[in-house]
């Protein structure tokens, strides 16, 4: 297939119309066909977010938020999003991130696992994931150490 051939929708029909689209200089609003035969599939991400949550068995870390490390990969449950430039149709990262921190500060949680666990059920419910990878990391339990959970859930597609 040749760039010429690309389907566009509601753009001027001009040669090059496609390289403005993918350079991103189309107006909000429009739509790209997508030329491609096979399924497309695609994975948002937040990496090195720090947050304090309120986790641990001992005293000393009951006593105050402990903080974490979280990395996060998930699937996105529609790639509507890379032809329609909206942000109503893709998973608001801001908004996971958010309720991420709502969570880990919520309650306590003795352990890592438990924290990872909640963290995982809350994006793939609430942000209908269906497939995620969360590495939770707990930064200081251990002088000199790092500790944590990785946690897999769901079917890649």
């Amino acid at each position: 297939m040749k760039h010429n051939d690309l389907p566009l929708q509601e753009l001027p029909a001009h040669a090059h119309a496609w390289m403005t689209v993918a350079a991103g200089h189309a107006p909000r609003g429009e739509v790209l066909a997508h030329p491609a035969s096979a399924p497309a599939r695609g994975c948002l991400f937040v990496r090195q977010l720090r947050l304090e949550a309120r986790i641990g068995c001992y005293d000393w870390e009951k006593a105050s938020p402990q903080p974490l490390r979280l990395d996060l990969e998930f699937e996105a449950p529609s790639l509507l999003a890379c032809r329609t430039d909206r942000l109503g149709d893709t998973v608001d990262y801001a908004a996971v991130v958010e309720r991420l921190r709502e969570l880990a500060l919520a309650r306590h949680f003795e352990l890592v696992e438990a924290l990872a666990e909640a963290m995982a059920l809350l994006v793939e419910r609430e942000f209908g994931a269906p497939w995620l990878r969360l590495s939770l990391t707990k930064l200081a339990p251990i002088p000199g150490a790092e500790v944590g959970m990785v946690l897999e859930r769901g079917r890649r597609a």
